[in-house]
């Protein structure tokens, strides 16, 4: 196996790498913005006031307290 062979080989698995951690990344925002949206529902529906604080704005991670 040639060098070029090698490069090529650690290329498709770092660009996989890349691309699933791309998804995760996705999926964890996608899945945590509904989540938030539930429970401001619900909260807004209770007559609460949502009190939401974003810790990491990439994968959406967040505190979430109703009063």
């Amino acid at each position: 196996m040639g060098i070029q062979a090698k490069i090529k080989e650690i290329l498709l698995v770092l660009l996989t790498l890349l691309l699933v951690i791309s998804i995760l990344v996705h999926l964890s925002n996608y899945f945590n913005s509904k989540e938030i949206q539930s429970f401001s529902s619900q909260c807004y529906d209770q007559g609460g006031e949502v009190i939401l604080k974003i810790h990491n704005p990439v994968i959406n991670n967040y505190s979430f307290t109703c009063k």
